[in-house]
């Protein structure tokens, strides 16, 4: 009958009333998920980030996708209703309790409106998977949203860095790699296309399988004898992104002049190197020739 009996039988107050219900609330959103949902055969974009703001990002990112798709693809809501579809199952859940009771607010806003993007969470700092609907090309997509930016000079987003279509997602082994490379690269080989110049980058994240230089050479092999290898200023760029066991593949133009799809650099004035005497300038393009065979993202 003391203190503990006085606690268990006694009204709760409105203040504690309001604790409890806000302390169910962030125990719903405190952790992110932990599963890898990512999976083969997914298309969308791969995106990289702040530190710690993986949630963030991936909510900015979409709505500047949903902005650019609307442009790109007049009409394409209109042609989801009329297929039948409408927002699907929610997306994984994960970053600050503001963000997601946000989110869950706008999902019950919109629940009969077409979902053209989700959010993947990938268990990795800094990276996010944001997938598209099937009616999406993520590569044009991708090209539109930077050649639109890189004229207004309109930053519209504030922790997301690199933006990278996913046109084919495979497992993270090298077989399934060069098959999913060559699906991506095949409209270059098309007999409309003309010869151009190309690169290869890679960025391997938490997966120790592959090697870097084995997946080059091997999703180069096909384009040598159409087109013409440019480390510096290709106009195609084939960026291989393979994290754990997921490899997204996507091609993309201009990706040294458009700062290699960053969304953080791209708005930066371009470097002025200062003039130096013959000697040092011959030494500076030697060093960098031979940075420039190690082809990275």
């Amino acid at each position: 009958m003391g203190k503990r009996a006085t606690e268990k039988s006694g009204p709760m107050s409105t203040q504690q009333k309001r604790a409890k219900r806000f302390q169910q609330v962030r125990e719903r959103f405190k952790n992110p998920q932990n599963s890898f949902d990512i999976s083969p055969g997914m298309r969308g974009f791969f995106v990289t980030c702040t530190r710690g703001r993986e949630q963030k990002s991936a909510s900015e990112t979409i709505d500047l996708l949903e902005q650019y798709a609307t442009r790109l693809y007049p009409g394409i809501e209109e042609d989801i209703e009329n297929e039948g579809e409408t927002s699907a199952e929610p997306a994984p859940t994960g970053g600050d309790i503001e963000d997601e009771i946000a989110r869950e607010i706008a999902n019950i806003k919109s629940k009969s409106r077409p979902t053209l993007f989700r959010y993947y969470f990938t268990t990795i700092e800094c990276v996010v998977f944001i997938k598209c609907h099937r009616m999406i090309d993520p590569e044009k997509l991708a090209h539109f949203v930077f050649e639109d930016l890189a004229k207004t000079k309109q930053r519209k987003t504030r922790y997301t860095c690199r933006l990278i279509p996913a046109k084919v997602t495979t497992s993270s082994k090298i077989d399934a790699i060069v098959k999913g490379a060559a699906e991506a690269t095949h409209r270059l080989l098309a007999d409309d296309v003309e010869p151009a110049t190309f690169a290869v980058a890679i960025n391997i994240r938490y997966c120790e399988d592959i090697k870097r230089d084995d997946v080059i050479p091997a999703v180069a092999a096909p384009l040598n004898a159409r087109h013409k290898v440019d480390l510096k200023n290709a106009k195609y760029t084939i960026v291989v992104e393979v994290f754990k066991s997921v490899c997204a593949i996507g091609i993309v133009e201009n990706y040294n002049t458009l700062r290699r799809f960053n969304l953080m650099t791209l708005f930066d004035e371009p470097e002025v190197k200062a003039s130096k005497p013959a000697p040092a300038l011959e030494a500076e393009s030697s060093s960098g020739d031979s940075r420039a065979n190690d082809v990275t993202a």
